[in-house]
C-alpha cells in the first residue's frame, strides 16, 4: 500500500471533526471521497497530505510515518490540490505552475530543460495552451483551478490529492479533467461532490459526521439505501440504452 491511515482523527476545541478513519490506498488506484458538506472530507485530506497534523492516529507513506519525512522529500511524494486557493502575487500562469518544480530544486540541481518540459506538459495537459503570459488576476475561477491543476502535475508527485477539482468547471473541463487524473500514472485521493462522477473511480469511500463509513467498489458503496441514510436523498439507478452505464438520477425524499 502506497498510502494509509491509521485510526485517523482531528480535533478543534474539543470538537472532532475527523474520527477513527483507516484506509488503505494501492499503488496507481483512484480513490474517490463523497459526502455532504461538513463530513470531514476536506479535512481528511489535509492530514493525509500532512498540511494538518493529527490529533490522533498516523499517515504513512510507502510504509513510512509522513510526519518524520522532511518536507521537501514529502512534496516530492504527494500534491494537494485545494479547493479554493488564491495569491495576492501579481504572477504569470508559466510563473504559477512552475512552483511546482520547487520540490526538486537545489543548488547542486537548479532549473533545468528538463523542468521546461515538464512545465510545458502540466500546461497542456490541463489544457492551458496560450495561458503562460497570462496574469492570475485576470482568470476566471475555472482557470485558476485548471492553473492549481498543472501546478500539481508539475510537482510530478507519486500520490495526487484534489479536494473537489471540478468545481467551478464547466461541463466540457470537468469531464476532460477527471478523465486525465484517471489517465495520470499516480495515485489519486479525490473528494467530489458529484455521485455520478464518483462511479467511475476504482474504490470509493463515503464520509458521514467525520467518520468513513463505506469503502469499496463504487457499485457495491454507493447503494440506494446508503445514498438515503447519507445524503437524504432518493436515488434511482438508471441504465444507459446506448453503452449500459450505470448513473442515478437524484430526488427529493417526500
Amino acid at each position: 500500500m502506497i498510502l494509509e491511515a491509521h485510526d485517523l482523527g482531528w480535533s478543534v476545541r474539543r470538537t472532532q471533526i475527523v474520527r477513527d478513519v483507516s484506509l488503505a490506498v494501492r499503488e496507481g488506484e483512484t480513490l474517490g471521497l463523497v459526502g455532504p458538506n461538513g463530513s470531514g472530507k476536506s479535512t481528511l485530506l489535509r492530514l493525509l497530505s500532512g498540511i494538518l497534523k493529527p490529533t490522533t492516529g498516523d499517515v504513512l507513506v510507502e510504509g513510512q510515518p509522513l510526519g518524520h519525512l522532511p518536507r521537501r522529500l514529502a512534496a516530492q511524494k504527494i500534491a494537494y490540490l485545494e479547493q479554493q486557493a488564491d495569491t495576492g502575487e501579481a504572477i504569470t500562469v508559466r510563473d504559477a505552475v512552475e512552483l511546482g518544480r520547487t520540490p526538486w530544486l537545489t543548488p547542486l540541481q537548479p532549473w533545468s530543460a528538463k523542468d521546461d518540459r515538464i512545465v510545458a506538459e502540466a500546461m497542456a495537459g490541463a489544457d492551458l495552451h496560450g495561458f503562460g503570459t497570462r496574469y492570475w488576476a485576470t482568470l476566471s475561477g475555472g482557470e485558476k483551478q485548471r492553473v492549481h491543476l498543472a501546478r500539481a502535475l508539475a510537482q510530478r508527485p507519486r500520490i495526487l490529492l484534489l479536494d473537489e477539482p471540478t468545481n467551478h468547471l464547466d461541463v466540457r473541463h470537468q469531464l476532460s479533467i477527471l478523465k486525465l487524473v484517471a489517465a495520470l500514472p499516480v495515485t489519486s485521493i479525490v473528494a467530489l461532490h458529484d455521485l455520478n462522477q464518483a462511479l467511475a473511480c476504482d474504490r470509493v469511500g463515503v464520509m458521514a459526521g467525520g467518520r468513513l463509513v463505506a469503502l469499496g467498489a463504487p457499485e457495491q458503496v454507493l447503494n440506494v439505501e446508503r445514498i438515503a441514510e447519507v445524503f437524504g436523498v432518493r436515488a434511482s439507478i438508471v441504465t444507459d440504452p446506448a453503452d449500459g452505464a450505470r448513473f442515478f438520477r437524484l430526488d427529493h425524499i417526500e
